[in-house]
């Protein structure tokens, strides 16, 4: 994914998440202060303003579900689902795995090292992402972040630059230190074999105890939980996106297991409902995704 292409997902990926956070029925689902965060990153920007007038705007909020239907059925409701998942997998390593360091690899405009580096502050956080996407992020919580000694980000242009070198190579990794990976919405973009390599890398990086990783994961096109809408192909191909590797989540197990990890909990569209989404009445979910949590053996 090329870098306007990545900025322009972390919009969209933040927009959707306050746009579901302000409706009452999602309040348990997106804190408050996701949605504070949120705003006060978008606000930061034109581009940001423009998205907050739009979630202002009736027309924009009737557009989003008629939009979701040809493309993603339950597009923004999935963005809040994941997050979810995946704060839940960090908060539960920090507090009961002794993981003292999370290292977002693509982080975008995603609010939880951010949220979390001061209640935390024994825990470092690293967020690694395309240059103008941490820029902006930098301008809008300015000194806050700038000030933080457990909070860095790191710009990477993955078509020029390594994980192995950039990572390896930043004085604020930690790399004795026992660490949690995100990835969140990035190895769809990859090849099988850039997976497989990234799997390995994080192995390497880590010179203490084994690493911890969560992602999430594309089904299959031909997969009974996959709902994508007729457009979707048409419109990524319009954007110059293409997803390269998909996996069900049956097979995501054995896959990971034959490159050296143990797959610790899965979250299906299934298990979304069951843990985030009992006794609301949330309409449609979106099948496509989902969350995997695994630990590389010792």
């Amino acid at each position: 994914m090329k870098e306007n292409e990545a900025s322009a997902t972390a919009y969209a990926v933040l927009q959707g998440l306050l746009y579901v956070g302000r409706k009452p029925r999602y309040k348990g689902l997106v804190a408050d202060d996701v949605l504070t965060a949120g705003q006060t990153i978008l606000t930061a920007t034109e581009e940001g303003r423009k998205r907050l007038r739009q979630l202002d705007s009736a027309l924009f909020r009737t557009i989003v579900p008629l939009m979701e239907t040809l493309l993603v059925p339950g597009l923004t409701l999935h963005y809040a689902l994941r997050k979810r998942f995946i704060e839940d997998a960090v908060l539960s390593a920090i507090e009961t795995e002794g993981v003292t360091q999370v290292v977002n690899l693509g982080a975008g405009f995603d609010t939880l090292a951010w949220r979390l580096h001061e209640r935390f502050p024994e825990v470092n956080f690293i967020e690694i992402d395309h240059p103008a996407t941490g820029e902006a992020k930098a301008q809008a919580l300015g000194e806050r972040m700038a000030a933080a000694e457990n909070l860095h980000q790191l710009s990477v242009d993955f078509t020029r630059q390594t994980l192995a070198a950039r990572l390896g190579g930043f004085s604020g990794f930690q790399p004795e230190r026992t660490t949690l990976y995100i990835c969140e919405g990035v190895m769809a973009y990859l090849t099988e074999e850039q997976v497989t390599e990234m799997l390995e890398t994080l192995v390497t990086l880590s010179q203490g105890a084994a690493p911890w990783l969560v992602c999430t994961c594309v089904e299959p096109l031909e997969a009974p939980e996959n709902n994508t809408g007729p457009l979707l192909g048409t419109y990524l191909r319009m954007k110059g996106e293409s997803i390269h590797w998909r996996i069900a989540h049956g097979t995501i197990k054995s896959f990971l297991a034959d490159r050296g990890y143990e797959m610790t909990d899965l979250g299906t569209v299934t298990e979304f409902k069951i843990r985030y989404l009992s006794g609301i009445d949330h309409g449609v979910t979106h099948g496509g995704e989902y969350g995997v949590l695994a630990r590389a053996r010792q």
